[in-house]
């Protein structure tokens, strides 16, 4: 693991990537996600997410605008589930065209302390906010400001040579690491475990602004937006820790102080480091002043801070 006074290195193959094209894809888009795309300019990017009609997600992902193509990035259990709900949309957009783009690219993620000048050893320049920055080499733009993270995708034929001039400065680790950083900056991911058990607003999602209240109809749109108008969420997401090594899975019930379930896991890892698990669950938000515990060990929670602030 990186000691933390270098930055660090590693493979993002853990998220696939899904393209859309064609005159029509950011119309279709637009009528099927939780993000603004049609405000998307090329080499931006933005959260969003894919909603069944009762609002719930069927995946959440980062979106790129890259050569008037739209670039979904999501984990890879996912990838082709949202490549077929979609598809049976698409087929009433004529020029719309979906394919999986993953070896098009060679993702790394770059964090850390001294992290964003190695950027601009490569690409010549430092990425900011919302922008991508393209260069020879491929894209690079910020994933997280909490963390200092950011993500290149490589074109594979030049991906060992940046992974050399990188790894001169960066220590390389498991994509793990990466994966705990997710955690910590209090993103998490929609996996073939918890898909369409949950709305936007349960993931914070609105926070890091993957819903866009502005746009106008969505599949979806109807109960995200009650949500947000009526005042309605009674839980949505927080960070906590365990104690030991033992993750539990995703989908594992959470107790209030009184012994009765407040909500579900949605993300586990293992942080060796520190002999804990970095975890975050969706509980209910009256509860979590209470002392939480995972009801199958009965072992405490421990809450932590999130990077954000969360509005209702």
């Amino acid at each position: 693991m990186s000691s933390g006074s270098q930055p660090y290195l590693t493979r993002l193959d853990h998220q696939h990537l899904l393209s859309f094209s064609g005159q029509e894809s950011k119309k279709f888009l637009q009528g099927q996600l939780t993000c603004d795309v049609v405000k998307l300019e090329n080499n931006q990017t933005v959260y969003g997410a894919c909603c069944t009609p009762k609002g719930r997600m069927v995946a959440n992902f980062r979106t790129i605008a890259h050569n008037d193509d739209l670039i979904l990035s999501l984990p890879a259990d996912q990838s082709e589930v949202l490549h077929q709900h979609l598809k049976k949309y698409a087929m009433f957009f004529r020029t719309v065209s979906i394919e999986n783009v993953s070896e098009s690219w060679v993702r790394m993620g770059l964090g850390g302390k001294g992290a964003a000048p190695l950027i601009a050893s490569v690409f010549g320049e430092q990425p900011t906010d919302s922008a991508v920055i393209e260069g020879d080499a491929g894209l690079a733009f910020v994933a997280s400001d909490h963390s200092q993270r950011f993500e290149l995708w490589i074109k594979p034929e030049q991906a060992e040579a940046v992974w050399e001039k990188l790894s001169e400065k960066a220590t390389a680790v498991p994509t793990t690491h990466w994966q705990l950083a997710d955690i910590k900056d209090g993103i998490a991911w929609v996996t073939e475990a918890s898909r369409e058990e949950w709305i936007p607003q349960h993931l914070n999602w609105q926070a890091v602004n993957g819903v866009s209240f502005n746009k106008g109809c969505y599949t979806g749109q109807e109960i995200v937006a009650r949500m947000k108008y009526l005042g309605k969420l009674k839980s949505r997401l927080y960070r906590f820790t365990l104690e030991g090594q033992n993750v539990p899975a995703i989908g594992s019930v959470i107790n209030n102080e009184a012994g009765n379930k407040s909500g579900n896991l949605v993300s586990a890892l293992a942080s060796p480091a520190s002999n804990t698990v970095e975890l975050m669950a969706v509980v209910r938000k009256d509860d979590i002043e209470s002392a939480m515990t995972l009801a199958e060990t009965n072992t405490p929670l421990y809450l932590q801070s999130l990077p954000y602030d969360v509005e209702d």
